[in-house]
């Protein structure tokens, strides 16, 4: 297993914290078309304009939230290639899996918007993927400390 290099460490920490960030904010615009009830419309067909009329009359917190989610992903896909690149197999692992779960809650709430707002198990579907996704982020994020130098002395032994 090669080493990670200390730019590599770097930009990776980097995405994954703009990521937990970005995930932040897209709870809380959740939270807020949560509490503002959705609008209840027939379910749509896979349709690009349908999918749209329906968060735009779900409100502007609605749209903001959708494109935050595709940005999302593919801020989530451009950090799974980063942590496969790494070399380190915590971020590796953990970045897949944040990844999946990122885009299991796109999913879901794509799902949800075509069902008009109706079917819940795709909103629990969503959510789900972001809690996943979050605890996922930051255990990516504890295995991209770096490791101790050799000459510095190990904290968990008490020195004499």
């Amino acid at each position: 297993m090669q080493a990670m290099s200390s730019k590599r460490r770097v930009t990776l920490t980097t995405f994954v914290v703009i990521i937990l960030v970005l995930l932040t904010l897209q709870f809380e615009l959740g939270m807020a078309v949560n509490l503002a009830g959705p609008p209840s419309i027939r379910p749509l067909g896979l349709s690009l304009s349908g999918l749209s009329n329906a968060l735009h009359k779900a409100g502007a917190a609605a749209v903001f939230h959708a494109s935050l989610g595709v940005w999302l992903v593919l801020l989530s896909a451009f950090a799974l290639v980063l942590s496969l690149r790494s070399g380190a197999r915590g971020a590796q692992v953990f970045g897949s899996l944040a990844f999946v779960a990122t885009l299991l809650a796109a999913t879901n709430g794509l799902l949800f918007v075509l069902s008009g707002f109706q079917y819940d198990g795709y909103s629990h579907g969503m959510a789900t993927g972001f809690i996943l996704s979050f605890g996922f982020y930051f255990l990516e994020l504890y295995f991209l400390k770096p490791a101790p130098k050799a000459d510095e002395p190990n904290r968990a032994q008490p020195t004499s």
